[in-house]
């Protein structure tokens, strides 16, 4: 098994049929090794108070084996394909057997690295409350034997040996933009074995990039699950993460991302051996961070873009930049170093609730870093379903741009919609195809319910780049402010699509 291979892991001690059983995802490491999420743990945590007191107290990265008090409680039946070839992407279903094994975990440890950075990065967030223990079990990985008995004589070293060969095989560096798909089980149903869901590498946050973020979903019951990176060629995956958690909230919207453990550093730090020193290998959507900069106004922050390096001149959304005059404008060239700020003066912004909710800023060429670089606004059709990224500072305004794939869902002369998925802080941020890297649109809102109680990050429109580009030639040419007046529509037609009747835009 050259690729490790997704896993279902049903409590075995239920009593219930496995196809009405709720389980959990893992990964297959070899026929004799599962890897997965201490979320396994949650219904039987739960009602444990023994086994409570044992995950409490575990010292924080070390290996630390399983008592054999607790064998027969953590025995747990497995569902997995040991003659799928997990290289061949095109593999069918047909083909499929599932294969039933007996296992028990043996192992346990509690992940420095994550939990350093689901206490600070994630300190306010919140994730899936199927447990009271969710908070204690996020940086916990559970290795799991295969054996048709309880016994587990096993040591360290071989445990060891075990994460080694796991390692060999995970990808170093994760890059933003990559294609990655994961292997899970949705809702540790049994009837969903072995699902799988692409999406692309949106951006790696947390301590020595321990965190994985991807827009492919995952749903609860995945955590466990494999994730993998898709190379250009297609011809095979290569395994780089763990789902850890796939439903959370910041500042009150749901976060439609998933989430995954970094194996490489994860492992790295376990093993107690010295990660590498990695570059950032380039990608092409990697080339997006040099037009794209953080707005601050105020206490809040959206995305800038830059369409004129030889003025300085960016764009933005006019409820970015609200606050102005009364509060200066900031723009972030490089968030790795936040203290370095360009002010920016207000050219222009549409007035309140008017499309196109477009802001024009301009800064001092002589504060302009040069490694920056203009994005290109396209002239070209823009056509119902081209593949399109998003990119933006959903968040936190201490990372890189996230990036996430999507769609054109519609495409209209004075609005584009789109399936990316965007947050609040991705607003100014913009629409860039997939095929030609030039910017088709600027991110404004997304959809809330008429009721107010239903975000769909998964809905975002945008201002089309024809709509932006004739008063910003303009501007350019004349260098005369009062031409962007333009960019405010009375249009009753385009205030009526802008409106999303009967589901109202939620601005980010």
């Amino acid at each position: 098994m050259d690729t490790p291979s997704g896993a279902l892991l049903l409590h075995s001690s239920n009593g219930k049929d496995p196809l009405t059983s709720r389980g959990s995802s893992g990964i297959s490491i070899s026929k004799d090794w599962i890897l997965t999420h201490g979320t396994l743990l949650s219904p039987i945590i739960d009602k444990s108070h023994a086994l409570s007191s044992f995950i409490k107290n575990i010292s924080l990265g070390e290996l630390t084996m399983m008592p054999r008090k607790f064998a027969s409680e953590l025995r747990f039946r497995v569902y997995r394909n040991l003659e799928k070839e997990t290289s061949n992407l095109s593999r069918t279903d047909n083909n499929v057997r599932i294969q039933e094994h007996f296992g028990t975990i043996v192992t346990v440890w509690k992940c420095s690295l994550l939990k350093k950075t689901f206490d600070e990065f994630f300190e306010t967030w919140s994730f899936s409350k199927s447990s009271d223990h969710d908070r204690l079990l996020r940086p916990i990985f559970l290795l799991i034997r295969i054996s048709d008995s309880d016994e587990s004589n096993v040591e360290i070293p071989t445990i060891e040996q075990v994460l080694f060969r796991l390692l060999d095989r995970a990808l170093r560096n994760p890059v933003r933009g990559s294609s990655v798909e994961i292997e899970s089980t949705p809702f540790g149903n049994p009837v969903f074995i072995d699902s799988i869901a692409r999406g692309v590498i949106s951006n790696v946050v947390g301590d020595e990039s321990c965190v994985i973020m991807t827009d492919a979903y995952a749903f609860p019951g995945g955590e466990g699950g494999p994730v993998y990176v898709i190379p250009p060629d297609c011809k095979r995956r290569i395994i780089i993460g763990m789902v850890i958690a796939p439903l959370s909230w910041c500042r009150g919207e749901w976060v439609d991302y998933t989430f995954a453990a970094n194996l490489a550093p994860c492992l790295f730090n376990i093993l107690r051996k010295n990660p590498p020193i990695l570059d950032h290998a380039y990608h092409k959507n990697e080339a997006l961070d040099a037009g794209v900069v953080l707005v601050r106004c105020g206490i809040s922050w959206g995305t800038g873009i830059l369409v004129d390096k030889d003025t300085g001149t960016f764009l933005t959304c006019s409820h970015v930049v609200a606050e102005a005059p009364e509060r200066e404008i900031s723009i972030v060239m490089n968030t790795d170093k936040p203290n370095l700020r360009m002010r920016a003066k207000l050219l222009y912004r549409t007035p309140e609730d008017q499309p196109y909710d477009v802001a024009v800023l301009k800064v001092d060429l002589r504060d302009l870093d040069p490694s920056l670089r203009s994005v290109q606004l396209s002239r070209a059709p823009i056509l119902k379903g081209e593949p399109v990224v998003s990119v933006g500072f959903p968040f936190s305004s201490s990372i890189r741009p996230t990036i996430s794939s999507g769609v054109v869902s519609k495409s209209l002369d004075c609005a584009l919609l789109t399936t990316c998925c965007v947050q609040s802080g991705t607003s100014g941020g913009p629409i860039i195809s997939q095929a030609t890297g030039e910017m088709l649109g600027m991110v404004v809102c997304n959809a809330l319910s008429s009721d107010g109680t239903v975000l769909y990050p998964r809905m975002s429109l945008a201002v089309p780049a024809a709509a932006l580009s004739g008063p910003l030639r303009e501007y350019l040419r004349t260098d005369n402010r009062n031409v962007l007046r333009a960019f405010a529509c009375d249009d009753a037609a385009v205030r009526k699509i802008w409106n999303f009747y009967p589901i109202l835009p939620s601005k980010l």
